[in-house]
């Protein structure tokens, strides 16, 4: 099920198995963590509401487009990356009926790669913010559905925060 105990300093939310181990001992036999906020240790300002336009991207009951970002969020994110994943992945886990499964086998390691791109090859990664600048949108949408329109004022890059 879901978490069902909250941080009592920040009001994270956790399962009953990652609290303190003695936890019932002083502060009135209360459950604790320190997963979040180290018991109150750590304090961070409250993160400011995206701007309007990611907002709605975020609504799972928004429009078409944002349910084609939320689709894909996972490759907007990476988009931004300067590194790849480096894994040996065991694609073979996932035959039979059940919850997705990402399994790695071996040590895990970060791709960087050189900052100019193989020529005949589009840039990647780093090379998206330092290789034709005057492109970069269009460079990192790309990687997406190349029948959908880039627009060069969508937000991502302009708004990003």
């Amino acid at each position: 099920g879901p978490p069902a105990h909250a941080c009592q300093y920040c009001g994270a939310q956790f399962w009953h198995q990652e609290r303190v181990k003695r936890s019932y001992s002083g502060e009135g036999g209360c459950i604790r963590f320190h997963l979040c906020c180290r018991g109150g240790k750590v304090v961070l300002p409250f993160q400011r509401d995206p701007p309007q336009f990611l907002a709605g991207l975020l609504d799972p009951h928004g429009d078409v487009l944002s349910k084609y970002f939320i689709k894909s969020i996972r490759s907007y994110n990476s988009m931004f990356a300067f590194t790849s994943l480096g894994a040996k992945i065991d694609t073979g886990i996932n035959k039979e009926p059940g919850p997705y499964v990402f399994k790695i086998n071996g040590q895990v390691h970060h791709r960087i790669g050189s900052l100019l791109p193989d020529e005949g090859k589009p840039p990647v990664y780093a090379q998206l913010y330092i290789f034709d600048t005057e492109n970069e949108i269009q460079n990192r949408m790309s990687i997406f559905d190349r029948d959908r329109e880039c627009d060069k004022d969508n937000g991502v890059d302009k708004k990003n925060c």
